[in-house]
């Protein structure tokens, strides 16, 4: 089945470059898929999390609660 997908035209003029003979867009994507792991990506994630998280600066307990009472008030 068929579907579209948006990217914009340099990542279609990138995935050009990878065109053998009579291959498709879809066979690209998973040749490029095929060659890094999910895990690998998950791990990039995960280590990006944490390098976040040694810059986090939490608000103090007053200051989350007040925030949180405005944002329910708009939602309500």
């Amino acid at each position: 089945m068929a579907t579209t997908i948006t990217i914009r035209e340099r990542t279609k003029a990138r995935l050009t470059g990878y065109r053998f003979g009579d291959w498709t867009f879809d066979d690209i994507l998973n040749m490029l898929m095929d060659k890094v792991s999910i895990e690998d990506i998950g791990a990039d994630h995960i280590r990006e999390h944490y390098r976040r998280l040694g810059d986090f600066k939490g608000l103090d307990k007053e200051d989350f609660k007040a925030r949180l009472r405005k944002r329910l008030a708009k939602e309500a």
